[in-house]
């Protein structure tokens, strides 16, 4: 009984940090960090997608019923309640990535400007068009069906925890510091399987409810071999910048997706 209530403690912790670690949900709880409640954090990852899609959907819903807002408003207020919610932490990764790669310097080089405070120039133009295309794919399905892609909103913020987790389960490091090896400790079988179980019961659920939207996740699978392996050819393995710009390309990318499917009359 001792060591089920330890075990317990230990994954709620561990659900603490994620939240702690991804949104800016105000838990002030102080968790102790160690390699138990790691393993335990990056597991609980998708818990905290399905927190943010459960608040976007419901806002989205609601928006949607709202005569007097306008299409071009609640996609602006959406859009910057998603940021909000993780506090931008993954989005500072996108810059910080891109300004890397386009400065075409070494690969430990590329790795000290990550570490860099400042944003530069292609960082500030990677954002402005991620967020752009995010905005525009957002606004048009609003305007466009907002009742009938609900279903793609609340799927989204999820899959993109998935993606969080799975760069740091299937991916080799870059360096030894840093947020991303901090949590080397969780790269184990165990939270593998987790993930695995994770991902059927997404797919299952998905092949009952709405089988075209099983596209999403295919699309994500390969947003993740491709991204990994772009990683890797410029930065050698992945870093806590790589996995959170990792996460934010992704988002647009499923965003864009569902509008595809939209015009195409698919959904």
């Amino acid at each position: 009984m001792i060591g089920m209530r330890n075990s317990f403690r230990v994954w709620l912790d561990g659900l603490i940090l994620a939240f702690q670690l991804l949104t800016i949900v105000p838990l002030s709880k102080q968790v102790q960090w160690d390699e138990a409640r790691a393993k335990a954090s990056v597991a609980s990852y998708p818990l905290v997608g399905f927190a943010l899609a459960s608040l976007l959907s419901a806002q989205w819903l609601l928006l949607a019923n709202v005569t007097f807002i306008s299409p071009l408003v609640a996609a602006l207020w959406l859009l910057t309640f998603s940021a909000f919610f993780s506090g931008g932490l993954h989005l500072d990764g996108w810059t910080d990535f891109h300004d890397a790669v386009f400065s075409r310097r070494s690969r430990e080089h590329k790795l000290d400007i990550m570490k860099d405070p400042q944003v530069g120039t292609f960082g500030v133009l990677a954002l402005l068009l991620l967020l752009g295309w995010r905005f525009v794919f957002i606004f048009e399905l609003f305007r466009l069906a907002p009742q009938t892609v609900l279903l793609a909103v609340f799927l989204i913020p999820i899959l993109v925890r998935l993606l969080l987790g799975w760069q740091l389960l299937l991916g080799r490091f870059a360096r030894e510091d840093g947020m991303a090896a901090a949590l080397k400790s969780a790269k184990t079988k165990g939270n593998i399987a987790i993930y695995s179980l994770w991902t059927i019961v997404l797919l299952g659920f998905l092949l009952f409810v709405s089988p075209i939207y099983l596209l999403l996740p295919g699309a994500a699978f390969l947003f993740l071999v491709v991204w990994q392996k772009w990683v890797v050819y410029q930065l050698g393995g992945i870093t806590g910048d790589t996995v959170g710009a990792g996460a934010e390309g992704g988002e647009t990318m499923l965003w864009g997706i569902v509008w595809l499917l939209l015009l195409l009359d698919m959904v």
